[in-house]
């Protein structure tokens, strides 16, 4: 395995080693992954102040174009808080990344040693969340060494889950000393007052069936918020594919099993319509199976992409609750993996761009475990979640209507032609991203989600979706644009030869987002 010789890298702030190393490509090598992982990281351990560290390979993904073999570092037994080495290694055996985020030989001295148990530590991240009991509950309690401030302190890494007064998915850091709180995290991704809508929605079907104006679509969509049904033409029929035989909304992608009071028809007829016989949006099944449909047709895109297999994304089927909550809200539980949907003004999973948001958290979680931690991964994820819902429904919408997104939720507001929640195609730039502690990650997702859309529209959705999708492999819970960027050029070198790298830069480049190269 030769040595690096011409790279560029990202240097760390803490260790002073490179935490990211781009910008080559080694020669060809033959064999598992993981053993030419471990020979690139042996010939490079001065270059990635690595030597005499001990990893343990933890993870090896294979995406389209790559695999990603993962290695956790560990100290007495225990791993480091986010201290992993990843080698990218593309499909012909080629190395052409590493991120790096091991703390070095010098630093591994922890500043203390356990005092507290795993079970104090439990009790004082529960107290941290509520003092009420049955609100939340412990899952795990994992010994860990947590690195602050070039310093190694004793930890407990806890999740606690909370259902009351709000619904939360915390990770809590228990110093494993004083028992003081070194970080908390509440880690849902959610969204909230979004849309009710169909196949895509009422708004746009109405629009598309029967060519009616705008103004006279309001008015009819409106009466339904008077207690009256969404006039029939807004219902589309079709296939739910994959069921089992139970009855129930269960396939090999997606159960409704959270969801209380589940509906179960024997002969797999969930008929909605207008009509009183029949289910009408109003009815609770209606979301059951809005989640079904939708969830399992997306996954079956993602799949058709090439994720299937060995190289499939979600392994098993992803648990959905469809009226989980009366708030007006929906989320991904990352320590769940579970998929969430409220009840408060529109209900959240009668809206199928809603849905998408949320299994777009779960994809990139899937993908990358804890993405979204820093600020402009957050905003990267919602930006994410908004592109892969109106990618998925574009063909199916009017050309004024294409990248509006959520569209029945925004039908209340006159001023908005086409109605919405958010557009995916704003003339807006890294400059406008608001980096202050009140920056909203819905608000600063849009400069991400509008990028993704310009690459779609500059090179397709068969050729944006897969390298969009693909770039995820290589980026982490506390990425930025600028990675996200030279992720999504690196999928394309990988899985098109880099065909398309000029435009991609042009585009990163007007949008402010860089550097790329």
């Amino acid at each position: 395995m030769e040595l690096l010789k011409k790279f560029k890298a990202v240097p760390g702030t803490q260790y002073g080693s490179p935490k990211e190393v781009w910008g080559f490509r080694t020669k060809s090598h033959r064999g598992r992954p993981e053993i030419i992982a471990h020979d690139f990281l042996k010939a490079n351990a001065d270059k990635l102040l690595l030597k005499a560290l001990r990893l343990r390979r933890t993870r090896i993904i294979e995406s389209l174009g790559a695999h990603h073999i993962i290695h956790q570092q560990r100290l007495k037994g225990k791993p480091i808080h986010r201290a992993y080495v990843t080698v990218h290694i593309a499909r012909g055996g080629h190395v052409y990344m590493v991120k790096n985020r091991a703390v070095p030989r010098e630093l591994l001295k922890p500043s203390a040693d356990f005092k507290i148990g795993k079970e104090t530590a439990r009790r004082k991240a529960l107290r941290s969340v509520t003092k009420k009991q049955g609100q939340a509950q412990v899952f795990r309690a994992e010994p860990m060494w947590f690195p602050l401030k070039s310093k190694l302190r004793p930890a407990y890494r806890v999740r606690v889950q909370r259902r009351k007064p709000r619904a939360a998915d915390w990770l809590i850091f228990i110093d494993g000393k004083t028992g003081l709180i070194l970080r908390k995290y509440d880690n849902l991704a959610a969204a909230t007052g979004l849309a009710d809508i169909f196949d895509p929605n009422p708004v746009i079907s109405l629009q598309r069936t029967q060519k009616l104006p705008l103004p006279e679509t309001r008015r009819l969509l409106r009466n339904e918020k008077l207690g009256l049904s969404v006039p029939e033409a807004a219902y589309t029929r079709v296939t739910l594919r994959d069921l089992n035989l139970s009855g129930y909304l269960d396939g090999p992608r997606v159960s409704t099993r959270l969801t209380k009071n589940r509906t179960r028809q024997m002969d797999r007829k969930f008929l909605f319509s207008a009509g009183k016989k029949g289910f009408n949006s109003d009815n609770r099944a209606f979301e059951e199976v809005m989640a079904y449909y939708h969830i399992n047709e997306a996954i079956r895109y993602l799949e058709w992409l090439g994720y299937r297999g060995a190289r499939a994304i979600f392994r098993k089927p992803i648990p959905v609750d469809a009226n989980g909550t009366q708030d007006d809200n929906a989320w991904y539980s990352p320590h769940e993996r579970s998929l969430t949907f409220g009840l408060g003004g529109v209900d959240e999973a009668e809206d199928a761009e809603i849905i998408l948001h949320e299994l777009g958290h779960a994809i990139q979680d899937a993908i990358c475990p804890g993405f979204g931690q820093s600020q402009e991964a957050a905003a990267m994820g919602e930006g994410f979640g908004d592109y892969f819902a109106v990618s998925f429904f574009a063909d199916k919408k009017l050309r004024h209507f294409r990248t509006a997104f959520a569209s029945w939720d925004g039908i209340v507001d006159d001023d908005l032609d086409p109605p919405r929640v958010r557009m995916l195609d704003e003339k807006i730039t890294y400059e406008s991203f608001d980096h202050s502690d009140g920056g909203d990650e819905h608000d600063n997702g849009q400069i991400w989600s509008a990028t993704l859309w310009e690459i779609r529209t500059a090179l397709g959705r068969e050729i944006a979706d897969p390298i969009i999708i693909e770039s995820h492999f290589q980026l982490d819970g506390f990425t930025t644009f600028a990675r996200g960027a030279r992720a999504i050029i690196d999928a394309d070198r990988n899985l098109n030869r880099g065909r398309h790298i000029a435009r991609l830069r042009r585009i990163f480049h007007l949008r402010g987002i860089g550097p790329v190269e």
